[in-house]
């Protein structure tokens, strides 16, 4: 099967898909020629990447990805449930260690760790009560679902007044692994992607100055940001045919940083 023929068999799912990462992973899986449903809280973001992404299999969702009931609800009345799953939704601040309260770090927590695994366990299905699912597989086998889950490389390295965001990411891909081995007998695909340093829009609300983000830039080897779809074109292939015997692995997509530590 060509890399086209397995796109448009596959219906994805990508939360926080407005804009930023989420949004170029969107707009490559419908490149590929996939049916996309981007969930995302902002309805102004989503409902300006419908207008770009005019006359192409894309539905939005507007949706808190903690509610996982309310999302299950949202897909089912959009159609079928997807069968392509990319845990891209986050929350984030810089909080010195002393200033984050409980209710804090659990609300990092329920974003960028539970509700993915929530909407996970949602889209697996039951336990079979049999043998049922564990015959091997082959290469040409297409996975029942195949899920990358975006964490972060401060999932592997420390990063003062990040804690909570950073344990929030380490858990994920330790999830990540976890679910891989568990879920590997039912067809299920599941992979991390940790990127660096990304330039989005983020960083332009942020207000970062010219010589901070040269700064910044410059602590990893190819001294750039990356681009938002340079971390979509590694999900296209996680979740893709060529990543067949793909699962459970962590991608570290970070410009060499951290082969430097």
């Amino acid at each position: 099967m060509d890399q086209r023929e397995y796109f448009c068999r596959r219906r994805a799912l990508v939360t926080g898909g407005g804009r930023g990462i989420g949004r170029a992973i969107v707009e490559r899986l419908l490149d590929e020629g996939a049916e996309v449903v981007a969930i995302d809280l902002r309805p102004d973001f989503l409902a300006d990447l419908a207008v770009s992404n005019h006359g192409r299999p894309l539905q939005t969702l507007v949706a808190d990805v903690r509610h996982t009931a309310e999302v299950l609800d949202g897909l089912d009345a959009l159609g079928e449930r997807p069968n392509v799953l990319v845990n891209n939704a986050a929350m984030n601040a810089r909080i010195g260690t002393t200033e984050l309260t409980r209710v804090r770090f659990a609300d990092v927590l329920d974003v960028n760790l539970v509700s993915g695994f929530e909407l996970i366990r949602a889209l697996i299905g039951p336990e079979p009560t049999s043998s049922e699912g564990t015959v091997q597989k082959g290469a040409e086998d297409e996975p029942s679902l195949a899920v990358v889950n975006v964490a972060s490389v401060n999932a592997f390295r420390g990063q003062p007044d990040m804690a909570h965001y950073n344990a929030s990411k380490a858990a994920l891909v330790s999830l990540t692994k976890t679910l891989a081995v568990e879920w590997a007998r039912r067809g299920l695909r599941i992979n991390a992607i940790c990127p660096g340093s990304v330039w989005t829009e983020g960083w332009d609300d942020g207000g970062w100055d010219e010589e901070t983000k040269r700064i910044f830039a410059g602590k990893n080897p190819l001294r750039r940001f990356a681009e938002p779809r340079e971390i979509a074109g590694v999900v296209s292939f996680l979740v893709g045919p060529d990543a067949s015997f793909v699962t459970g692995a962590a991608w570290i997509v970070d410009g060499g940083l951290t082969a430097t530590i």
